[in-house]
C-alpha cells in the first residue's frame, strides 16, 4: 500500500472512530416524547445504558474487527410548561460514559480506551395539536385522539475532547435535530407512533489538531406501537431507520455513510408516590454501513408537581 492510500485510509479510520460514540445516540428509540403531559410538571430521571457491537464500514477500507463496549451514566431533567396554550416540555442530558474501541487497521491493532463526560442535550417539543396546556387536576377523564408535536434538540460541544486523539466520547461540535411526531391514541390501551427528524452539524476545525472535519445530515425515522396498562405503567415496540451522515475530512470525502436499522421494545412501570423504573432493549437489524449495536439501559425516575 502506498502512503497517499495509507493516510487516505487511516483519516477514515480516524471519522469512523470519531462517530463511534455517536453512533448509539443517534439511534435512540425513545417512545412517548409526544405525549401531552401536565403543565408545571418535573421529573428526574438516572440511568444505566450498556451498548456492545461493531462498526460496519466499507469493503474497500482494510478494517476489521470494529468493535465498542460502552457504559454509560445518564442523568436527565424534564420540566413541562405552556406555551400559547399548548402543552410543552424542556428537556437536559448530562451523559457520562466510559468503554473501548478496538479495529484492525491494515494489520495492525487500532484500540483505545476512554472515558469522560460526553456532549450534553438539550430538547425543547411543543404540542401543535391535540394537547392543550392542563393542570394535573384537569387531565381527568381526557381522552387523546390525534396529537402532533414539534421539537428540536441541541447537542453542545461541552464533552470530553482530546484534539490529538482518533477517538473521543465528545465531538467538539454543534448538532441540531428538528423533528415531527405524529401519535395517534386508539381507545384507552393502545397509541402508535411515528417520528421524523434530521441531525445537523457543525464544523470541527481542530480535528487531529489542525485538520477540519464536516459531516452531512442524519436522517432518522421512529416508529412505536404502545399498550398502556391504566396508571400502572406501558410497554412500546420500537422501530428506527437512519441513513445518511457521510464525512468529510479537509473536503476529502470518507467512506462513512450511514444505513441502519433497528428494533427494540421499552417498558416503563410507575411504584407510587411519583417513583417509576424504565428498562429498554434495542438491537441492530440491518446494517449496511454503521453501528450495530446492542443496547440495554435501566432507568429510575421521579417526578413531581404539575
Amino acid at each position: 500500500m502506498n502512503s497517499c492510500k495509507l493516510v487516505r485510509r487511516t483519516l477514515q479510520l480516524a471519522a469512523l472512530l470519531l462517530l463511534a460514540p455517536s453512533f448509539v445516540r443517534a439511534q435512540s428509540l425513545e417512545p412517548r416524547l409526544y405525549l401531552p403531559l401536565p403543565t408545571r410538571l418535573n421529573i428526574v430521571v438516572a440511568a444505566y445504558t450498556h451498548s456492545s457491537g461493531s462498526v460496519i464500514v466499507d469493503g474497500t477500507v482494510p478494517i476489521k474487527d470494529f468493535r465498542m463496549t460502552m457504559h454509560g451514566a445518564n442523568l436527565a431533567y424534564v420540566r413541562t410548561f405552556g406555551l400559547f396554550g399548548r402543552s410543552g416540555q424542556v428537556q437536559a442530558i448530562a451523559p457520562f460514559v466510559t468503554g473501548t474501541a478496538r479495529a484492525v487497521l491494515a494489520g495492525q491493532d487500532t484500540s483505545r480506551d476512554l472515558s469522560g463526560l460526553a456532549d450534553p442535550q438539550l430538547r425543547l417539543a411543543v404540542n401543535l395539536l391535540g394537547g392543550p396546556a392542563r393542570r394535573r387536576a384537569e387531565m381527568g377523564g381526557v381522552h387523546f385522539g390525534t396529537i402532533v408535536g414539534a421539537s428540536l434538540s441541541l447537542s453542545l460541544p461541552l464533552g470530553h475532547y482530546d484534539q490529538d486523539r482518533y477517538l473521543n466520547v465528545g465531538a467538539n461540535r454543534w448538532a441540531l435535530k428538528p423533528e415531527l411526531g405524529v401519535t395517534q391514541v386508539l381507545g384507552r390501551s393502545w397509541a402508535l407512533e411515528g417520528y421524523a427528524g434530521v441531525w445537523l452539524f457543525g464544523r470541527n476545525t481542530v480535528y487531529l489538531d489542525t485538520a477540519t472535519l464536516t459531516q452531512e445530515p442524519l436522517w432518522a425515522l421512529q416508529a412505536h406501537f404502545i399498550r398502556i396498562f391504566d396508571r400502572r405503567g406501558w410497554l412500546a415496540l420500537d422501530g428506527t431507520w437512519v441513513e445518511g451522515g457521510s464525512t468529510a475530512v479537509n473536503g476529502v470525502v470518507q467512506n462513512t455513510f450511514q444505513r441502519h436499522g433497528r428494533l427494540g421494545a421499552t417498558s416503563v412501570w410507575f411504584l407510587g408516590g411519583g417513583h417509576g423504573v424504565k428498562v429498554a432493549f434495542s438491537t441492530g437489524v440491518h446494517t449496511r454501513s454503521g453501528g450495530d449495536f446492542d443496547v440495554l439501559s435501566l432507568g429510575y425516575q421521579y417526578s413531581w408537581g404539575g
